[in-house]
């Protein structure tokens, strides 16, 4: 017989702070703030790149793409005040184009940084349903379900870790989530299930260190 689930109070969430796992679900898209600019601008050349050969790309769209590739950079030179505004810009401006999309997500990354909760989950929520860039994908689910746990919604943090899992395409990724929803259902006093998920992905190939780790730590957290 399953165990009843109990309320995750907030003192076992500081414990155990939900955050660090975003950024260990966010190590592998960078090892470093560069690397990460370099991907999302190398994102931008490639919509841009695209519209140029396949002539299927309206100037709205190129104009986006440009809006975007300057709010990057500002993003990058650590000007959030200019960034966000221009993200803002390309969200208005060029609303229903990918740029538009990507934007929205990075608007909402930068508003739950700032700790605008409500802010983030309007952004992050819409990306998520969006599904423009899956890369992203499992960060905006781990943010969203962040917010739910800070907030005393731990079923709505579930389902936003099985829409993650369910939309990430990434194996490191999907683990990492699957990890995040183990921690939050073992809180819950779910112990078999969280310990079928961390041993299943011990029992996989290619584990990384943080994800053996993080599994680890589970199992330890086990009575018996």
């Amino acid at each position: 017989m399953l165990k009843p689930k109990k309320k995750i109070t907030k003192k076992e969430i500081r414990r155990d702070p939900f955050l660090e796992s975003i950024d260990k679900a966010q190590a592998h898209i960078s090892e470093s703030r560069t690397t990460y600019m370099k991907v999302a601008l190398g994102l931008i050349a490639v919509l841009i790149g695209y519209n140029v050969i396949t002539e299927k790309r309206s100037q709205k769209n190129l104009d986006a793409n440009a809006a975007l590739g300057k709010a990057m950079v500002a993003l990058d030179r650590g000007d959030v005040n200019n960034a966000q505004f221009q993200l803002e810009t390309v969200i208005t401006e060029f609303n229903g184009t990918p740029s538009a999309e990507l934007a929205g997500y990075h608007l909402g990354k930068l508003k739950y940084e700032a700790g605008d909760h409500t802010g983030a989950e309007i952004f992050l929520s819409q990306f998520l349903k969006d599904q423009t860039v899956d890369i992203m994908v499992s960060a905006a689910a781990l943010m969203l379900a962040d917010i739910s746990v800070q907030d005393g919604d731990t079923n709505t943090a579930l389902s936003f870790l099985e829409n993650g899992i369910l939309k990430s395409r990434d194996v490191h990724t999907h683990r990492m989530i699957e990890l995040e929803k183990a921690k939050l259902i073992l809180a819950q006093g779910d112990n078999e299930a969280a310990r079928t998920i961390a041993t299943d992905i011990l029992s996989e190939k290619n584990v990384t260190a943080i994800q053996k780790q993080a599994a680890e730590e589970i199992l330890g957290k086990i009575p018996g």
